[in-house]
């Protein structure tokens, strides 16, 4: 393989595209690797992401509600207690009361809502939640232990389900409706007890936090790694996949032509078979290293599969994109020279909107393009050929 000449370097031109790219045989040499698979059932990393919080949402949603609920359940039985040792017809009873009836409906909504309550409104949630039981406990003078036990709810709340700053914010507020809650308050030793809980409050806080930060980066790590071939350090097929429907949806908007590159390792079953699969797991780690150098920061290089890499050129007409293509395959092979084991690969090139309508039509024509170039006798570059009009 060390001894091919690269097609298109001195006193050598290169054959750049074959008009009518024979269709793709069901066997032979040359797999259809590139080629758009079966639909998958298995969502995006980024739809599952964006799913992720919003089910995040619908859980702090239905949480709260049910916090809601049960807390102002909780009351109202405490208040018909009271209601039965004290009488009824006293302002702590109708505050409680109250309280309570505005506790449960409110927490109702929050369950029956058919989706997450609105972010703000569920931002400000527990800070609410605060001042509706700091109101309560300063109208009835109740016990300022008690009014500081419930006020470290609101705060477990916001921490374990909101964004930090929604959750330090919910601390002050808490530590300011404890403030209010010892000057209205009765009991002893209410300055030790407010202290001690607000110190608590504030510590359990701070650890939630920290749990909940380094959760986050694990997720994002595992989010990187799905997207991720661990041997090239390129993009994977999937995350490729996506890349690419991002492109096609923007190419529809703008209709700036789209190209894509189908770029396959000539020979690469010889590596493996001669040298062993570490050498050719060296060679594709090399590649993967070398291609994102030979283009554009805004193109997307990924690992399709086995030897087989896909480039992404948005913004990239047809002719340009030969060209580029064309100057890829000479810098592979003059780079990798250098290599242990010398390479040299075939290129596949396809435009949207000249040579498909679809991003399916479009993957495989850039195959067919592939398999044009290995038939022409490797080293070499095809362009699929410019569909006429009205044609698919």
């Amino acid at each position: 393989m060390s001894g091919e000449r690269p097609a298109g370097s001195r006193g050598e031109e290169a054959p750049v595209s074959a008009p009518h790219p024979p269709t793709a045989p069901t066997t032979g040499s040359h797999r259809a690797r590139f080629r758009r698979r079966p639909r998958r059932t298995d969502p995006s990393i980024t739809v599952l992401w964006r799913r992720s919080e919003q089910a995040n949402r619908r859980f702090a949603t239905l949480f709260a509600g049910r916090l809601l609920v049960v807390g102002a359940s909780l009351g109202a039985v405490l208040t018909v207690v009271l209601g039965i040792q004290e009488g009824f017809d006293t302002l702590t009873w109708y505050s409680n009361l109250g309280a309570s009836t505005l506790g449960i409906t409110w927490g109702l909504v929050y369950l029956l809502l058919p989706g997450p309550a609105p972010d703000p409104v569920l931002r400000a949630t527990p800070a609410a939640a605060a001042l509706l039981i700091t109101v309560n406990m300063a109208m009835t003078h109740s016990n300022a232990a008690d009014g500081m036990l419930l006020l470290t709810w609101p705060v477990l709340f916001a921490a374990y389900l909101l964004p930090p700053r929604t959750a330090y914010w919910t601390l002050a507020t808490v530590v300011a409706c404890l403030t209010v809650v010892l000057e209205a308050g009765t009991g002893p030793d209410r300055f030790a007890v407010w202290l001690e809980t607000s110190a608590s409050v504030a510590l359990t806080l701070v650890v939630i936090l920290q749990v909940r930060a380094q959760a986050d980066r694990l997720k994002h790590v595992l989010a990187q790694q799905a997207r991720t071939d661990p041997l090239t350090g390129l993009a994977n097929r999937r995350a490729f996949d996506e890349a690419l429907e991002r492109e096609v949806a923007r190419q529809r908007r703008t209709r700036a032509p789209l190209s894509l590159l189908a770029v396959d390792v000539d020979h690469f079953k010889l590596i493996n078979d001669t040298w062993g699969h570490a050498a050719g797991d060296e060679t594709l780690a090399a590649l993967g290293e070398l291609l994102p150098r030979l283009v554009r920061a805004s193109d997307t290089v990924g690992r399709i599969g086995g030897e087989e890499f896909g480039v992404l050129l948005p913004d990239c007409p047809g002719t340009q994109a030969m060209d580029r293509a064309d100057t890829l395959r000479a810098e592979v092979f003059a780079m990798s020279r250098a290599w242990a084991h010398p390479v040299t690969v075939s290129i596949g090139v396809a435009t949207l909107p000249e040579s498909a309508d679809t991003m399916s039509d479009l993957m495989i024509a850039a195959d067919l393009a592939l398999y044009a170039a290995k038939e022409s006798g490797r080293d070499r570059i095809s362009a699929a050929p410019v569909r006429r009009r009205g044609v698919r």
